[in-house]
């Protein structure tokens, strides 16, 4: 595809999100700045690799001052909606990495990990697994250029092995198991894809224990201040409210929360109906009173006019939904700095922990385990035991006294 041809498209793809006349003319001068960029390198056909070595140049020019923060970050915004429209034949509004997080730097690294993307989206994967396994392979070899291991040929099963523990100081104990999964995965395309001759998949673990946690829960008048520092008064906060009301009282994950589509909302029934992200399942829940004003609040008086089919959406142009720094976590971590709530150093900020408390309620009421788990959407009851920790109260009753148990003091022996 020319430059030319794919610019035409890429406008055309991001122009039913709603962005200003002064944004439209931004990114049509970035798209003009990447044309002659592939000018002067002699084509017209984009490529992904000449496009991430513009972007390196453009970084260059900002790091030496010669370009300023907003004209890089413009650059880089307009490459990147170029690349995916590219790849996907599509364009979703995300926001950008920051660049140190995002780059793989050694450039035979870098095709490499194209090349896997690439091998991804050919083998037809689901959708979670062409996003969670490059994710992980990109970790993977960014953990490589850290060591500084230049090349695969240079990696010994030791320096895989001790990519493991590396992984687990940013995925939960829980996810490491897929971690893991798409780890040998990747290990197994290099070799078939001759980037390597050594079969390192040996040196990824089968299993990875799972840590025992203390489940983060919040008490009624922490529930209470969290609600009480929400300011209903703007849009915004007609918006954050009525999220947070979703994952405290119906314990709707964070991915479901952002997919969240207005058809999903049965308002004659009072009920939400959706598929779940993580499982698949099919989710049926009652629509709580409190939960479905706080919906109608914010559809009516708060939600910026779009036709897009999810609920929750940006507060500015472009009206999509919410994703990166908008995102669900972001509003429920900021309720809680600005209710003072959980902000100890370790302490666990975000949505997951309302979905917790709402565990820990249920479990305190005497609720069996198999509705927990219906009411949570779990696919599998026994992943609602870990929050049995949390009910303090039946957990006393089971605690067992010294009462008949002799004791020996160290002086008696």
């Amino acid at each position: 595809m020319t430059v030319d041809d794919l610019i035409s498209q890429t406008k055309a793809a991001v122009q039913p999100l709603g962005h200003s006349a002064s944004t439209r003319w931004q990114y049509d001068y970035a798209w003009r700045k990447v044309k002659e960029y592939f000018a002067t390198r002699g084509t017209s056909d984009f490529s992904t690799e000449l496009a991430e070595q513009y972007v390196h140049d453009m970084r260059q020019q900002f790091e030496c001052g010669a370009m300023k923060a907003w004209k890089f970050k413009l650059m880089r915004k307009a490459v990147a909606l170029m690349t995916e429209y590219f790849e996907t034949g599509n364009v979703r509004w995300t926001h950008l990495t920051k660049w140190e997080q995002q780059r793989v730097k050694t450039p035979a690294y870098a095709s490499i990990l194209s090349q896997y993307r690439h091998h991804l989206d050919a083998a037809d994967y689901g959708r979670g697994t062409r996003s969670l396994y490059p994710q992980v392979a990109k970790q993977f070899l960014r953990y490589l250029e850290q060591t500084a291991i230049a090349n695969l040929d240079a990696v010994t099963l030791v320096n895989v092995s001790r990519f493991t523990p590396h992984a687990a100081t940013f995925y939960q104990p829980t996810s490491m198991r897929t971690v893991l999964s798409a780890l040998r995965h990747f290990l197994r395309f290099v070799i078939d894809a001759q980037f390597t001759t050594t079969d390192l998949t040996g040196a990824v673990t089968k299993s990875f224990g799972r840590k025992t946690t203390v489940v983060p829960t919040l008490t009624a008048a922490e529930e209470r201040q969290l609600l009480a520092a929400v300011d209903r008064t703007t849009a915004i906060g007609r918006r954050d409210f009525a999220i947070v009301l979703l994952a405290l009282r119906l314990g709707i994950r964070s991915v479901d929360i952002v997919n969240l589509q207005l058809v999903d909302i049965h308002w004659r029934t009072n009920t939400l109906n959706m598929i779940q992200h993580k499982t698949r399942r099919r989710l049926q829940t009652p629509l709580l009173a409190d939960v479905g004003n706080a919906i109608i609040d914010y559809l009516l008086h708060g939600r910026p006019a779009s036709p897009s089919p999810y609920v929750f959406l940006r507060s500015e142009a472009p009206f999509t939904r919410l994703s990166g720094k908008a995102g669900v976590y972001h509003v429920v971590s900021t309720t809680m700095k600005r209710a003072g709530i959980r902000q100890e150093p370790g302490k666990r900020k975000g949505p997951h922990s309302l979905r917790h408390s709402l565990a820990a309620r249920l479990l305190a009421a005497e609720t069996p385990l198999p509705i927990i788990a219906g009411v949570l959407g779990h696919g599998d009851k026994n992943s609602t035991r870990v929050y049995l920790s949390t009910d303090t109260e039946h957990l006393r009753a089971c605690a067992l006294g010294l009462e008949g148990i002799e004791m020996t003091g160290e002086e008696q022996r």
